[in-house]
């Protein structure tokens, strides 16, 4: 059934979406800010108001790590996921390759400072580098370890190829980051928002235009101890998926459950840094 009102509602936050975006562009070109820090505050004003535009609320909880090289990682369910998260993070995205010849969205990429990978075999030791040297310059990095995309009602197992890098980085620290998209009305998961599989870009994005509005809710999970002498990317790669799951059913209010991966495993553990902050922030 057609709805004139979204429609209308979704063309005209379509236009003002691509004069921010453009607007953006153009400052990052004809001031030459590109991955500097001084890149920061445009690049926050168009999470922050791209957000908004949507009409997308945003809830957090826990405390993100700012100080310091930190790896965080988070589980993905859409391309709404990076206007949360770059509001929050003065951060590096690491994103699949493919994303750089989006249009719009791709130039804005490169020019804030992303990181592509191809994720294929052969390059992964190249694209580790790369992470490894923001990193070890003090940076803070986002990944993205399922790989891909899911419907938001669980999380994928972790791909560990990228983790390796953590290994001899002093002070970095990995933060385990929860993206939750909770359905308004009930117990469970608002689905509208997530884009994975085949699905189009432009159909899907145009849908998400057209809804009144929509919550969203980050929770910054305690940062993980490192033992730099032995790091074990795969069972890393599991604890932190495992806690991520556990954050993403509790705040979707589903049950949590045993994955599937881990049947007839013990539970994996990991030495936390501190107990997590027990509070929630609406973000303005």
């Amino acid at each position: 059934m057609n709805d004139p009102i979204g429609a209308s509602r979704a063309f005209c936050r379509l236009l003002i979406f691509f004069a921010l975006t453009l607007i953006a562009m153009a400052v990052y070109r004809v001031s030459g800010l590109g991955r500097g820090q001084g890149s920061r505050p445009v690049a926050k004003f168009w999470f922050s108001a791209s957000s908004r535009l949507i009409g997308l609320r945003l809830v957090r909880s826990g405390l993100p790590v700012t100080e310091g090289p930190v790896l965080y990682l988070a589980n993905h369910i859409s391309y709404l996921d990076i206007l949360l998260l770059g509001q929050q993070l003065d951060v590096t995205f690491v994103a699949k390759s493919e994303v750089r010849d989006w249009p719009l969205f791709g130039t804005l990429a490169e020019l804030g400072g992303t990181l592509f990978v191809s994720r294929r075999a052969a390059s992964t030791r190249d694209e580790a580098a790369q992470i490894r040297s923001r990193l070890a310059a003090g940076g803070r990095v986002i990944l993205f370890p399922e790989g891909t995309s899911s419907d938001g009602t669980d999380v994928l197992p972790f791909k560990s190829a990228l983790l390796g890098l953590a290994q001899d980085i002093p002070g970095l620290r990995i933060q385990p980051v929860t993206i939750a998209y909770p359905h308004p009305s009930r117990a469970g998961v608002d689905l509208r928002p997530a884009w994975y599989g085949d699905m189009s870009l432009l159909p899907h994005l145009w849908q998400l235009l057209q809804w009144r509005r929509g919550q969203a809710h980050l929770r910054f999970h305690p940062p993980l101890r490192l033992d730099q002498r032995q790091i074990d990317r795969k069972r890393l790669a599991v604890a932190c998926q495992t806690q991520i799951r556990q954050g993403l059913h509790q705040l979707c209010a589903l049950p949590i459950g045993v994955p599937s991966e881990l049947h007839g495993q013990d539970a994996p553990g990991w030495p936390e840094a501190a107990p997590e902050a027990a509070f929630e922030q609406a973000v303005d």
